[in-house]
């Protein structure tokens, strides 16, 4: 199915427009050309991943255990008992799955949006350059629910196996302290565990269908983020651009970081409470793994549960705000600079 109706249907490019080659300053070999924006999607998710993932483990921990008073008390509560590799636990694994999975979503999605728009708009509208941006809307948040199902997928695992390394150390501090501490074998057991020991804790307590430990919930928020995220983003930045030069087609570099950032937060605000609810799902998991490797009953530890009120499903929103922000104003500034440099 061509993609002509996007081009000159009056929908808007995915992402980035047409690059121009007189502002490049670094051409891929032809080899790696049909891979140039996979490449530089990676590139940006690596960077963004890296800064953002300290704000990340504020997030989880906040939301599955109640303990923590603010985000102050957490964080310096963190750095005082494990320092500041506290912040980065786990990171290997979304630092890599992570990278790739918003490599794959970019890439599914500017594939997709194409076809979607000549399904939705295609039979009725010939060279129709009138109001592309509101036919923009519908195609985006289409096109980013397909993107963000396909990639949740992969990336469940991944997560799993992060919110795992973040949270047991946790998880170990209260059965330490339970009444059932003296069944314990062993004190050697609490070392730290590295990616692949946590792959290998999982599979053995847990069997292999525990990677996908709480998969609908990240499913409907990788679906409905990926969706609201993409149409924020195009529908921002294209309105940025409009209003700081109409006659302009290239892209300015302030409605990119402004549409970037803001595109996360107001996304991330919307779901927020699914992410919350795969969170507690995903912690009840941890919960029994950690009983099951230390010998103890199947009791849940009762750290945080799905009955909660209502503003429970909140926690740690203000500091998912702040690296939502942040780690997309990042991503999509990478992204489209070597977009628009990098031909």
């Amino acid at each position: 199915m061509s993609a002509k109706p996007l081009t000159n249907g009056g929908g808007l490019p995915a992402i980035t427009g047409d690059i121009d080659p007189n502002h490049a300053i670094h051409i891929f070999p032809q080899l790696l050309q049909p891979l140039r924006s996979s490449i530089l999607s990676y590139g940006a998710s690596l960077a963004s991943t890296l800064v953002g993932y300290p704000m990340d483990t504020v997030k989880v921990r906040m939301q599955t255990h109640k303990h923590f008073t603010s985000y102050f008390d957490c964080f310096s509560k963190t750095y005082h008992r494990e320092g500041l590799k506290g912040f980065f636990r786990g990171v290997w694994a979304p630092l890599i799955s992570t990278s790739f999975s918003k490599s794959m979503s970019v890439s599914i999605f500017t594939w997709t949006k194409p076809h979607v728009y000549e399904s939705l708009f295609g039979k009725w509208i010939e060279d129709d350059q009138r109001n592309p941006l509101w036919r923009n809307v519908p195609v985006c948040f289409l096109s980013g629910l397909v993107a963000g199902g396909c990639v949740s997928i992969f990336a469940c695992p991944f997560e799993f196996m992060k919110v795992f390394a973040q949270l047991e150390k946790l998880v170990q501090n209260k059965v330490i302290s339970s009444a059932e501490a003296a069944k314990l074998k062993s004190a050697s057991k609490l070392r730290d565990m590295s990616t692949l020991r946590i792959v290998r804790t999982i599979v053995k307590h847990g069997g292999w269908t525990s990677l996908y430990s709480g998969f609908p919930q990240h499913f409907l928020r990788d679906s409905l983020s990926s969706g609201l995220y993409y149409t924020f983003y195009e529908t921002m930045k294209y309105s940025i651009n409009a209003a700081m030069d109409s006659t302009s087609t290239m892209t300015k570099s302030l409605s990119v970081l402004i549409a970037g950032g803001l595109s996360g937060v107001f996304s991330w605000i919307m779901i927020f409470p699914v992410d919350t609810a795969k969170s507690l799902v995903q912690k009840d998991a941890v919960d029994k793994i950690v009983r099951k490797r230390f010998g103890l009953g199947s009791g849940l530890l009762k750290l945080a549960n799905l009955s909660s009120q209502q503003k429970s499903f909140y926690r740690g929103l203000g500091v998912s705000i702040a690296r939502s922000f942040v780690t997309n104003l990042v991503f999509f500034g990478v992204y489209e600079l070597g977009m628009t440099y990098l031909a």
